[in-house]
Protein backbone atom coordinates (compact mmCIF):
# COMPACT_ATOMS: atom_id res chain seq x y z
CA UNK A 1 0.00 0.00 0.00
CA UNK A 2 2.69 2.49 0.90
CA UNK A 3 4.57 1.68 -2.48
CA UNK A 4 1.09 2.78 -3.86
CA UNK A 5 0.90 5.63 -2.33
CA UNK A 6 4.63 6.82 -3.31
CA UNK A 7 4.28 5.58 -6.89
CA UNK A 8 1.26 8.20 -7.11
CA UNK A 9 3.06 11.12 -5.51
CA UNK A 10 6.01 10.82 -7.90
CA UNK A 11 3.70 10.60 -10.68
CA UNK A 12 1.62 13.73 -9.46
CA UNK A 13 4.92 15.16 -8.84
CA UNK A 14 6.53 14.57 -12.49
CA UNK A 15 2.77 15.79 -13.80
CA UNK A 16 3.39 19.02 -11.96
CA UNK A 17 6.18 19.69 -12.79
CA UNK A 18 6.07 18.74 -16.98
CA UNK A 19 2.96 21.09 -16.38
CA UNK A 20 5.08 23.69 -15.27
CA UNK A 21 7.40 23.49 -17.21
CA UNK A 22 4.49 23.23 -20.80
CA UNK A 23 3.85 26.47 -19.51
CA UNK A 24 7.11 28.47 -18.05
CA UNK A 25 7.24 31.85 -20.45
CA UNK A 26 11.21 33.10 -20.39
CA UNK A 27 11.01 36.63 -19.59
CA UNK A 28 13.60 38.69 -21.67
CA UNK A 29 14.38 42.29 -20.88
CA UNK A 30 15.66 44.85 -24.07
CA UNK A 31 19.28 43.97 -23.04
CA UNK A 32 18.53 40.18 -22.86
CA UNK A 33 16.50 40.03 -26.23
CA UNK A 34 20.06 41.85 -27.53
CA UNK A 35 22.19 39.62 -25.94
CA UNK A 36 20.38 36.83 -27.15
CA UNK A 37 20.47 38.23 -30.84
CA UNK A 38 24.13 38.61 -30.99
CA UNK A 39 25.02 35.22 -29.05
CA UNK A 40 23.21 33.02 -31.68
CA UNK A 41 23.45 35.19 -34.53
CA UNK A 42 25.92 33.70 -37.11
CA UNK A 43 26.35 36.59 -39.01
CA UNK A 44 29.30 37.28 -37.38
CA UNK A 45 31.37 34.06 -37.95
CA UNK A 46 30.59 34.66 -41.63
CA UNK A 47 31.71 37.75 -41.50
CA UNK A 48 34.84 36.37 -39.81
CA UNK A 49 35.24 33.92 -42.76
CA UNK A 50 34.21 37.01 -45.31
CA UNK A 51 37.44 38.89 -43.41
CA UNK A 52 39.85 36.02 -43.37
CA UNK A 53 39.33 35.21 -47.74
CA UNK A 54 40.23 39.26 -47.85
CA UNK A 55 43.07 38.64 -45.76
CA UNK A 56 44.09 35.96 -48.17
CA UNK A 57 43.29 37.83 -50.91
CA UNK A 58 45.44 41.14 -49.75
CA UNK A 59 48.60 38.66 -49.49
CA UNK A 60 47.99 37.11 -52.71
CA UNK A 61 47.64 40.67 -54.12
CA UNK A 62 51.11 41.84 -52.82
CA UNK A 63 52.75 39.00 -54.04
CA UNK A 64 51.42 39.50 -57.21
CA UNK A 65 52.40 43.04 -57.18
CA UNK A 66 56.17 41.95 -56.75
CA UNK A 67 56.35 39.62 -59.38
CA UNK A 68 58.61 41.34 -62.08
CA UNK A 69 57.52 42.42 -66.04
CA UNK A 70 59.32 42.75 -68.88
CA UNK A 71 58.11 44.40 -71.94
CA UNK A 72 54.91 44.48 -73.39
CA UNK A 73 52.23 46.85 -75.18
CA UNK A 74 51.68 49.95 -73.52
CA UNK A 75 48.57 48.97 -72.96
CA UNK A 76 49.78 45.72 -71.16
CA UNK A 77 52.44 47.89 -69.59
CA UNK A 78 49.49 50.09 -68.29
CA UNK A 79 47.61 46.55 -67.05
CA UNK A 80 50.79 45.70 -64.92
CA UNK A 81 51.65 48.47 -63.00
CA UNK A 82 47.77 48.75 -62.16
CA UNK A 83 48.74 45.59 -60.63
CA UNK A 84 51.51 46.32 -58.43
CA UNK A 85 50.10 49.88 -57.35
CA UNK A 86 46.84 49.75 -57.25
CA UNK A 87 45.44 46.30 -56.65
CA UNK A 88 47.19 46.28 -53.37
CA UNK A 89 45.50 49.17 -51.60
CA UNK A 90 42.69 48.08 -53.45
CA UNK A 91 42.75 44.69 -51.54
CA UNK A 92 43.68 46.69 -47.98
CA UNK A 93 40.74 48.59 -48.61
CA UNK A 94 38.43 45.82 -49.12
CA UNK A 95 39.36 44.10 -45.69
CA UNK A 96 38.97 47.26 -44.34
CA UNK A 97 35.73 47.63 -45.62
CA UNK A 98 34.69 43.94 -44.73
CA UNK A 99 36.19 44.89 -40.74
CA UNK A 100 33.85 47.51 -40.66
CA UNK A 101 30.68 45.88 -42.32
CA UNK A 102 30.85 43.22 -39.26
CA UNK A 103 30.38 46.32 -36.85
CA UNK A 104 27.56 47.36 -39.19
CA UNK A 105 25.96 43.96 -39.22
CA UNK A 106 25.71 44.17 -35.31
CA UNK A 107 24.82 47.37 -35.35
CA UNK A 108 21.97 46.54 -37.81
CA UNK A 109 21.00 43.72 -35.91
CA UNK A 110 20.52 45.61 -32.80
CA UNK A 111 18.25 48.08 -34.74
CA UNK A 112 16.21 45.56 -35.78
CA UNK A 113 15.81 43.90 -32.87
CA UNK A 114 14.78 47.35 -30.95
CA UNK A 115 12.08 47.62 -33.54
CA UNK A 116 10.58 44.23 -33.39
CA UNK A 117 10.48 44.51 -29.53
CA UNK A 118 8.66 48.52 -30.02
CA UNK A 119 6.23 46.59 -32.06
CA UNK A 120 5.49 43.74 -29.71
CA UNK A 121 5.26 45.61 -26.74
CA UNK A 122 2.63 48.24 -28.12
CA UNK A 123 0.66 44.98 -29.92
CA UNK A 124 0.64 44.01 -26.03
CA UNK A 125 -0.81 47.48 -24.96
CA UNK A 126 -3.43 47.63 -27.71
CA UNK A 127 -4.56 43.98 -26.32
CA UNK A 128 -4.75 45.04 -22.90
CA UNK A 129 -7.03 48.08 -24.03
CA UNK A 130 -9.02 46.51 -26.33
CA UNK A 131 -9.73 43.53 -23.35
CA UNK A 132 -10.36 46.69 -20.85
CA UNK A 133 -12.60 48.23 -24.09
CA UNK A 134 -14.58 44.95 -24.50
CA UNK A 135 -15.41 44.85 -20.85
CA UNK A 136 -16.78 48.62 -20.57
CA UNK A 137 -18.96 47.81 -23.70
CA UNK A 138 -20.33 44.53 -22.29
CA UNK A 139 -21.04 46.08 -18.76
CA UNK A 140 -22.94 49.20 -21.16
CA UNK A 141 -24.59 46.79 -22.88
CA UNK A 142 -26.12 44.91 -19.83
CA UNK A 143 -27.14 48.26 -18.28
CA UNK A 144 -28.79 49.23 -21.77
CA UNK A 145 -30.51 45.28 -21.68
CA UNK A 146 -32.43 46.47 -18.61
CA UNK A 147 -33.99 49.52 -19.92
CA UNK A 148 -35.04 47.51 -23.28
CA UNK A 149 -36.69 45.41 -21.19
CA UNK A 150 -38.29 48.06 -19.18
CA UNK A 151 -39.48 49.22 -23.08
CA UNK A 152 -37.10 52.31 -22.81
CA UNK A 153 -34.71 51.30 -25.46
CA UNK A 154 -35.27 50.09 -29.00
CA UNK A 155 -34.26 46.52 -30.51
CA UNK A 156 -32.62 47.80 -33.29
CA UNK A 157 -30.31 49.61 -30.81
CA UNK A 158 -29.84 46.85 -29.00
CA UNK A 159 -28.79 44.84 -31.93
CA UNK A 160 -26.18 47.72 -32.86
CA UNK A 161 -24.51 47.30 -29.95
CA UNK A 162 -24.71 43.33 -30.49
CA UNK A 163 -22.83 43.78 -33.67
CA UNK A 164 -20.54 45.99 -32.19
CA UNK A 165 -19.20 43.89 -29.80
CA UNK A 166 -19.17 41.12 -32.61
CA UNK A 167 -16.77 43.11 -34.19
CA UNK A 168 -14.51 44.31 -31.40
CA UNK A 169 -14.32 40.48 -30.36
CA UNK A 170 -13.21 40.10 -33.88
CA UNK A 171 -10.83 43.23 -33.67
CA UNK A 172 -9.10 41.01 -30.51
CA UNK A 173 -8.84 37.76 -31.90
CA UNK A 174 -7.01 39.48 -35.07
CA UNK A 175 -4.98 41.37 -32.48
CA UNK A 176 -3.83 38.42 -30.93
CA UNK A 177 -2.99 36.57 -33.94
CA UNK A 178 -0.73 39.36 -35.15
CA UNK A 179 1.11 39.37 -31.48
CA UNK A 180 1.61 35.99 -31.91
CA UNK A 181 3.04 36.92 -35.57
CA UNK A 182 5.10 39.45 -33.97
CA UNK A 183 6.45 37.08 -31.40
CA UNK A 184 7.44 34.66 -34.16
CA UNK A 185 9.48 37.74 -35.80
CA UNK A 186 11.32 38.67 -33.04
CA UNK A 187 12.22 35.34 -32.17
CA UNK A 188 13.49 34.70 -35.61
CA UNK A 189 15.64 37.93 -35.00
CA UNK A 190 16.79 35.88 -31.43
CA UNK A 191 17.35 32.89 -33.42
CA UNK A 192 15.30 30.87 -30.65
CA UNK A 193 12.80 27.72 -30.70
CA UNK A 194 9.86 28.98 -32.89
CA UNK A 195 7.74 26.75 -31.63
CA UNK A 196 4.45 27.33 -29.27
CA UNK A 197 6.39 25.56 -26.76
CA UNK A 198 8.56 28.02 -26.40
CA UNK A 199 6.92 30.67 -24.34
CA UNK A 200 8.62 34.36 -24.28
CA UNK A 201 7.66 37.19 -22.73
CA UNK A 202 9.26 40.50 -22.68
CA UNK A 203 9.63 43.13 -19.72
CA UNK A 204 9.75 46.20 -21.13
CA UNK A 205 7.30 49.10 -20.20
CA UNK A 206 6.37 50.92 -23.42
CA UNK A 207 6.90 54.72 -22.60
CA UNK A 208 8.48 58.28 -24.29
CA UNK A 209 12.28 57.44 -24.98
CA UNK A 210 14.11 60.58 -24.18
CA UNK A 211 16.07 61.73 -27.12
CA UNK A 212 19.48 63.33 -27.12
CA UNK A 213 18.30 64.91 -31.00
CA UNK A 214 15.78 67.36 -29.32
CA UNK A 215 18.07 69.22 -26.82
CA UNK A 216 19.09 73.08 -28.08
CA UNK A 217 22.78 71.46 -27.72
CA UNK A 218 22.43 68.90 -30.76
CA UNK A 219 23.63 70.28 -34.16
CA UNK A 220 22.21 68.58 -37.06
CA UNK A 221 24.57 69.88 -39.59
CA UNK A 222 27.76 68.71 -37.31
CA UNK A 223 25.67 65.28 -36.76
CA UNK A 224 25.78 64.89 -41.14
CA UNK A 225 29.29 65.59 -40.99
CA UNK A 226 30.90 62.74 -38.53
CA UNK A 227 28.42 60.26 -40.21
CA UNK A 228 29.61 60.91 -43.45
CA UNK A 229 33.18 60.52 -42.25
CA UNK A 230 32.10 57.60 -40.30
CA UNK A 231 29.69 55.48 -42.79
CA UNK A 232 31.37 52.33 -44.74
CA UNK A 233 29.96 52.79 -47.90
CA UNK A 234 30.87 56.33 -47.72
CA UNK A 235 34.13 54.87 -47.12
CA UNK A 236 33.66 52.69 -50.13
CA UNK A 237 32.93 55.43 -52.44
CA UNK A 238 35.38 57.70 -51.31
CA UNK A 239 38.30 55.17 -52.01
CA UNK A 240 36.94 53.88 -54.97
CA UNK A 241 37.31 56.89 -56.41
CA UNK A 242 41.13 57.17 -55.47
CA UNK A 243 41.72 53.59 -56.68
CA UNK A 244 40.11 55.41 -60.26
CA UNK A 245 42.00 58.35 -60.08
CA UNK A 246 44.76 56.58 -59.66
CA UNK A 247 44.31 54.27 -62.34
CA UNK A 248 43.04 56.81 -64.83
CA UNK A 249 46.70 59.03 -63.72
CA UNK A 250 48.61 55.51 -64.38
CA UNK A 251 46.67 55.12 -67.85
CA UNK A 252 47.24 58.96 -68.79
CA UNK A 253 50.83 58.21 -68.93
CA UNK A 254 51.26 55.76 -71.71
CA UNK A 255 47.70 56.27 -73.55
CA UNK A 256 46.08 58.90 -75.48
CA UNK A 257 42.32 59.69 -75.40
CA UNK A 258 40.82 57.47 -78.07
CA UNK A 259 41.77 54.31 -76.91
CA UNK A 260 39.22 52.36 -75.84
CA UNK A 261 41.43 51.88 -72.77
CA UNK A 262 41.83 55.13 -71.99
CA UNK A 263 38.26 55.80 -72.25
CA UNK A 264 37.05 53.68 -70.18
CA UNK A 265 39.47 54.05 -67.78
CA UNK A 266 37.90 57.75 -67.79
CA UNK A 267 34.56 56.63 -67.40
CA UNK A 268 35.51 54.83 -64.71
CA UNK A 269 36.85 57.67 -62.97
CA UNK A 270 33.56 59.81 -63.18
CA UNK A 271 31.37 56.85 -62.91
CA UNK A 272 33.36 56.67 -59.26
CA UNK A 273 33.02 60.57 -58.59
CA UNK A 274 29.27 60.70 -59.39
CA UNK A 275 28.62 57.61 -57.25
CA UNK A 276 30.53 58.95 -54.02
CA UNK A 277 28.60 62.53 -54.37
CA UNK A 278 24.84 60.28 -54.67
CA UNK A 279 26.06 58.09 -51.79
CA UNK A 280 27.07 60.99 -49.35
CA UNK A 281 23.75 63.46 -50.70
CA UNK A 282 21.63 60.40 -50.17
CA UNK A 283 22.86 59.38 -46.44
CA UNK A 284 22.46 63.69 -45.76
CA UNK A 285 18.97 63.45 -47.12
CA UNK A 286 18.39 60.43 -45.27
CA UNK A 287 20.21 61.75 -42.46
CA UNK A 288 17.94 65.04 -42.84
CA UNK A 289 14.71 63.58 -43.13
CA UNK A 290 15.31 61.33 -40.25
CA UNK A 291 15.58 64.32 -38.07
CA UNK A 292 12.97 66.04 -39.31
CA UNK A 293 10.72 63.17 -38.79
CA UNK A 294 11.89 63.09 -35.18
CA UNK A 295 10.88 66.55 -34.97
CA UNK A 296 6.88 66.07 -36.51
CA UNK A 297 6.62 62.91 -34.52
CA UNK A 298 7.61 64.56 -30.77
CA UNK A 299 5.46 67.55 -31.82
CA UNK A 300 2.26 64.66 -32.52
CA UNK A 301 3.37 62.72 -28.88
CA UNK A 302 2.70 65.86 -27.68
CA UNK A 303 -0.39 66.43 -28.88
CA UNK A 304 -1.86 63.38 -28.02
CA UNK A 305 -0.48 63.74 -24.72
CA UNK A 306 -2.42 66.75 -24.03
CA UNK A 307 -5.59 64.95 -25.85
CA UNK A 308 -5.04 62.20 -22.87
CA UNK A 309 -4.88 64.60 -20.54
CA UNK A 310 -8.00 66.12 -21.19
CA UNK A 311 -9.96 63.01 -21.40
CA UNK A 312 -8.86 61.66 -18.43
CA UNK A 313 -9.62 65.43 -16.43
CA UNK A 314 -13.33 65.19 -18.26
CA UNK A 315 -13.87 61.38 -16.87
CA UNK A 316 -12.34 62.48 -13.39
CA UNK A 317 -14.86 65.32 -13.38
CA UNK A 318 -17.75 62.79 -14.27
CA UNK A 319 -16.66 60.71 -11.33
CA UNK A 320 -16.83 63.28 -9.06
CA UNK A 321 -20.67 64.00 -10.41
CA UNK A 322 -21.08 60.10 -10.59
CA UNK A 323 -20.23 59.67 -7.08
CA UNK A 324 -22.51 62.95 -5.90
CA UNK A 325 -25.56 60.68 -7.98
CA UNK A 326 -25.57 63.40 -10.74
CA UNK A 327 -24.91 61.23 -13.64
CA UNK A 328 -25.51 57.62 -14.55
CA UNK A 329 -23.17 54.77 -14.48
CA UNK A 330 -23.78 54.61 -18.18
CA UNK A 331 -22.44 58.01 -18.92
CA UNK A 332 -18.73 57.17 -16.72
CA UNK A 333 -18.31 54.10 -19.04
CA UNK A 334 -18.71 56.03 -22.23
CA UNK A 335 -16.02 58.71 -20.73
CA UNK A 336 -13.73 55.67 -19.89
CA UNK A 337 -13.81 54.53 -23.51
CA UNK A 338 -12.95 57.76 -24.79
CA UNK A 339 -10.23 57.71 -22.60
CA UNK A 340 -9.37 54.03 -23.41
CA UNK A 341 -9.22 55.09 -27.17
CA UNK A 342 -7.22 58.29 -26.58
CA UNK A 343 -4.68 56.19 -24.32
CA UNK A 344 -4.21 53.74 -27.95
CA UNK A 345 -3.88 56.75 -29.58
CA UNK A 346 -1.27 57.98 -27.33
CA UNK A 347 0.89 54.82 -26.58
CA UNK A 348 1.01 55.19 -31.12
CA UNK A 349 2.24 58.22 -30.88
CA UNK A 350 4.89 57.27 -28.34
CA UNK A 351 6.02 54.05 -30.86
CA UNK A 352 5.84 56.02 -33.85
CA UNK A 353 8.40 58.75 -31.82
CA UNK A 354 10.49 56.13 -30.61
CA UNK A 355 10.93 54.13 -33.91
CA UNK A 356 11.72 57.69 -35.23
CA UNK A 357 14.40 58.20 -32.69
CA UNK A 358 15.93 55.22 -33.79
CA UNK A 359 16.14 55.46 -36.99
CA UNK A 360 18.08 59.27 -36.76
CA UNK A 361 20.44 57.03 -34.11
CA UNK A 362 20.96 54.34 -36.37
CA UNK A 363 22.19 56.91 -39.49
CA UNK A 364 24.71 59.16 -37.38
CA UNK A 365 25.70 56.60 -34.99
CA UNK A 366 28.27 53.94 -34.78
Amino acid sequence: MKRVLFLVIVLILITTIMAYAENEIIKYDYETVIETALSNSVQPELDDYHISALESALEDARLEAKKGFIGGTPQEVVERTIIKQVVPIEAEVNLEIAKRKKLDNEKKLKHDVFNRLMQVVLSEEKIALKKKRIELLEEKYDIDMAQFREGMISEADIADEELALSVEKLELAKMETALKEDILEIKQKMHIDLSDQNKVGFEYQLGEIGSPYLVHTFDIDNAVEKALEQDTEVYRAEKALEAAEMKFEITKERLKPGNDYYDYKEYEMELARKNLYDTKTNLEVSIRNAYNNLLTASDALELEKKKLELEESRLSTLLTKYNAGMISRREIIESEVKVLAQRQAFLDAILDFNLKNEALRYLIER
